[in-house]
């Protein structure tokens, strides 16, 4: 395109199904967001003419990874690359096959459908053209289950069986699929029918992958998988959901994957340790949270030292990549970020330490404990903001200004003894199995394109950040909704309510009672909605944030200091209610798509 962007284009033929239908079921496409799967941008139809639009991957499909040649030479594609792309596809195959009240089908699903995203893991594409598309199954067609080619009736079971063919190809190296110049296709449910034990398997597995002894023994149970998987029987093949929990559980077993041999804690920054895991395990441990990644406990040492200790669960990296993101959250030296003290990873537990700090969180400030609260005066709530934005910031600085908090919170930002904000849990969404929205107890912070894709960005930190903005100002949570069995987020709440109501129903009655800070209790407001933006392009970025609230607090604080030499034409500038309405009026269609 003219700025640069590539995006694919795809122009049907033989299109079976009317325009309404063909229009009904591109918003059901549409509609699938998922970080493993390519969305649909838009489409075109007109008369005969139908086009799709779809993102561009630059690394292409997995047929031209595993076949392709350069210069003669078939690339090498490592067991991690081959493991990463069949999680990937499994987990959104499985998303697929929520949609549409869980009777959506792919139908297609092949290794040159499967494309792979910038950290390797599998993407599927072409979702739901099978639907469409007249097309006849032929015998040389080995991605494609018996009942297909019998009946050419896709279902998810097909699908399953499909994903399989992938899962052997991966194993194999070989093709099912015969394209000009390509290897010759290969029959891969008849070649692994006839391995009859380990050592005959080691003729079925693709050479380079043998080459690693010591992965033999997780090439096997993906073997197993996707054997289950192609299995003549329907009833006899596993559900997508299940082979994403047993693919996962190669990564989580598998004792490459477990770190060091001894169980050991790893202190960040090469710090000298102070205690080990056998102070650990004989401290008093008190149970101070449950959040979305794991339990928290606050643990006395043998010295009296106090430590936090994070239980992580549905941990899906490996060591390694779990080493490397850790490390780089460990080297983070900021005032207004928590620094990792240590970590452990083993294949019975993955623990994040800190020091305690005898802080209480902005949520615990602001909402208090069993219904009751302190009050929390504007200076401090502005220098919350302030800390916290300084600390949010600094963490995207961080991994070449790629790093992404993924969990911005008002519970995750504590408050130290000179009230500014300091920001915990850094960078723990990356390490975790993505969350379906409607189980995440705060999923009145995420983004839309979290809600609908499960991904986490910088623009979604600052879409939370600006949630807590809210929360600052307003001392209101996300609601629930006892009608409907739904959480009513803090954003949709402010967008319901009339003009004439923001004053008392927006700003916290903590704030109402100060005569003062008013410029900066708009300015403020302002921000927080800038940042809620729904389209990411349109929200700040965290220095630009920054900036605006340091600039905010000087006016905030010299309004405080100044209160007793306002003259009486001060006090004949506009309202704050009038200021409000002036604000809502250029604001909130930035809050709509």
């Amino acid at each position: 395109m003219d700025n640069g962007v590539k995006i694919v284009v795809k122009r049907l033929k033989s299109v079976s199904i009317s325009e309404l239908d063909f229009r009904c079921h591109m918003d059901i496409v549409g509609a699938v967001r998922h970080e493993n799967v390519a969305a649909l941008r838009a489409y075109y139809s007109f008369e005969n003419e139908r086009l799709m639009l779809y993102d561009y991957y630059i690394k292409g499909s997995v047929y031209a990874l595993l076949h392709g040649q350069i210069d003669g030479i078939r690339a090498h594609v490592d067991w991690v690359t081959r493991l990463k792309i069949a999680i990937g596809a499994a987990r959104g195959i499985a998303e697929i096959h929520t949609q549409n009240d869980g009777n959506l089908v792919h139908g297609n699903i092949k290794s040159s459908n499967i494309l792979l995203n910038q950290q390797q893991y599998g993407c599927v594409s072409d979702l739901g053209l099978a639907n469409m598309i007249k097309t006849t199954f032929t015998p040389t067609a080995e991605c494609y289950s018996l009942e297909v080619n019998s009946t050419q009736n896709m279902s998810q079971a097909a699908d399953v069986y499909s994903f399989g063919i992938l899962l052997l190809e991966l194993l194999t190296g070989k093709s099912t699929t015969h394209l000009v110049g390509a290897p010759e296709p290969v029959d891969l449910v008849k070649l692994v029918g006839s391995v009859k034990s380990k050592e005959r398997a080691s003729k079925v597995f693709d050479p380079d992958l043998l080459k690693n002894p010591t992965i033999r023994e997780d090439m096997v149970k993906m073997l197993q998988i996707g054997i289950k998987c192609v299995a003549k029987s329907i009833k006899k093949r596993p559900l997508v959901t299940e082979v994403v929990n047993m693919l996962e559980d190669i990564i989580r077993m598998s004792p490459g994957n477990h770190g060091p041999s001894r169980k050991e804690l790893v202190f960040a920054n090469n710090a000298k340790p102070t205690f080990d895991l056998g102070d650990m395990s004989r401290a008093t441990l008190d149970v101070i949270g449950k959040g979305t990644f794991g339990y928290c406990y606050k643990a006395i040492l043998f010295n009296e030292k106090a430590i936090v200790v994070k239980r992580l669960r549905n941990v899906i990296v490996a060591y390694k990549e779990f080493q490397q993101h850790v490390e780089v959250i460990g080297r983070m030296r900021h005032e207004n970020v928590y620094e990792l003290r240590a970590y452990h990873f083993s294949i019975d537990d993955k623990l994040m330490v800190y020091d305690y700090h005898n802080q209480e969180s902005v949520s615990t400030l602001l909402h208090g404990k069993k219904g009751t609260y302190s009050p929390l005066d504007w200076e401090t709530r502005l220098k919350i903001a302030v800390g916290a934005a300084k600390g949010i910031a600094y963490i995207h600085r961080q991994d070449g200004g790629q790093f992404v908090h993924g969990n911005i919170k008002s519970s995750n930002i504590f408050v130290n003894e000179k009230k500014y904000g300091v920001v915990s849990d850094v960078g723990l969404a990356k390490l975790i199995r993505p969350i379906r929205p409607s189980a995440m107890p705060t999923r009145g912070y995420c983004a839309p394109e979290v809600t609908d894709t499960r991904k986490v960005s910088q623009a979604s930190d600052v879409y939370s950040f600006g949630v807590v903005l809210l929360e600052l100002v307003c001392r209101k949570y996300f609601l629930y909704n006892m009608s409907s069995a739904s959480v009513i987020s803090l954003v949709k709440r402010i967008k319901s309510l009339p003009l004439n109501e923001w004053t008392a129903k927006v700003l916290g009655r903590g704030l109402r009672k100060y005569q003062i800070g008013e410029e900066a209790m708009v300015q403020l407001l302002q921000l927080a909605i800038d940042c809620v933006a729904i389209v990411p392009e349109h929200r700040l970025t965290m220095p630009e944030v920054v900036k605006m609230l340091e600039k905010i607090s000087a006016t905030g604080l010299s309004n405080v200091s100044g209160l007793e030499d306002q003259s009486d034409d001060t006090w004949r500038q506009p309202s704050l209610e009038s200021r409000l309405e002036n604000l809502l009026d250029y604001l909130l269609p930035k809050l709509t798509p």
